[in-house]
């Protein structure tokens, strides 16, 4: 089973076998080809023997190529202007990893790098101030530092057209949802200010969040962003289609199903591809791409 998501850092793989004393001395490195092309390689993490009756099995798990990224901590230093070419050097290239596109245009500001650090919060770090946008490591060691390209929108659908699928299940998370969130600016004023959320589906729900933002690291933003998350967190769609469809990570999506109709503005955040006895599938998982979440800051 290999999982790709675009929220989590690095993709997982599980592979299951008979038992082998080789393997279980051995097993190092787990990758996936389609064909000649590369998909997946990570060094496995786990190498588990399961004993059942006269049966036995191994079980390998292994994450995929930004793994290093978050498992090593970077040397404390602070970067003078940095810019793509410097993190390549210093925090991609010692791992064998290698970059999409890149450009020697350096950030405006410094970069400092504090004790504990992973080179992962490093990159993370380099990317929201240069390009604004999160990093993306792809299965194979490619790191795409303005997130994955959008490619062209893909049609999922049960009728014929586009990416079949054989199965559906819509999850419509309303606990998820916040209805504002309250706001104060000075320590010794009260919660006064408040930022509602404007998606319709909130329309009847109570559920109130707290900022503080006269505290570091706290602005209305932070209550648009908690109301963003709610939202985002309250809808998903997964769809279950033959073969591996990994490719499609990320990509903006229209479904389109005979019973409920058509579904725009989606995006495929997840896929979790499974090769078994059952043959090959993917549960493709996808959630709304954007809502109008916030109104105005009101004061009561």
């Amino acid at each position: 089973m290999w999982d790709s998501n675009i929220n989590v850092p690095a993709d997982s793989l599980t592979v299951t076998c008979l038992f082998s004393h080789a393997i279980r001395a051995d097993a190092d490195r787990l990758s996936v080809y389609e064909g000649d092309r590369l998909l997946f390689t990570g060094q496995a993490d786990s190498v588990t023997c399961i004993k059942r009756g006269m049966g036995v099995i191994l079980k390998l798990s292994a994450r995929g190529p930004a793994a290093a990224l978050l498992d090593n901590e970077a040397e404390p230093v602070t970067y003078n202007r940095p810019s793509a070419v410097l993190m390549r050097r210093r925090h991609l290239a010692p791992f064998g990893l290698r970059l999409y596109e890149s450009d020697n245009v350096p950030i405006r500001d410094k970069l400092c790098i504090q004790k504990g650090m992973s080179h992962w919060q490093v990159l993370k770090a380099f990317c929201r101030s240069r390009y604004q946008s999160e990093p993306r490591v792809s299965g194979d060691g490619t790191v795409y530092l303005r997130g994955l390209p959008e490619g062209d929108s893909v049609v999922f659908s049960d009728g014929g057209e586009g990416v079949a699928y054989f199965a559906l299940q819509e999850a419509q998370r309303r606990h998820r949802l916040l209805s504002e969130v309250r706001l104060k600016f000075r320590q010794k004023n009260a919660y006064r200010s408040v930022v509602r959320n404007k998606n319709p589906e909130a329309v009847g729900i109570s559920r109130v969040r707290f900022v503080n933002a006269a505290a570091d690291n706290a602005s209305v933003d932070t209550a648009e962003k908690m109301l963003e998350n709610s939202n985002r967190d309250s809808y998903s769609l997964t769809l279950s289609c033959i073969g591996c469809r990994a490719e499609l990570l990320g990509r903006s999506a229209v479904v389109r199903d005979s019973l409920l109709g058509s579904i725009g503005g989606l995006r495929v955040v997840k896929v979790k591809y499974i090769a078994d006895s059952g043959g090959e599938r993917s549960e493709v998982t996808l959630r709304k791409e954007s809502f109008d979440v916030a109104d105005e800051l009101h004061n009561q």
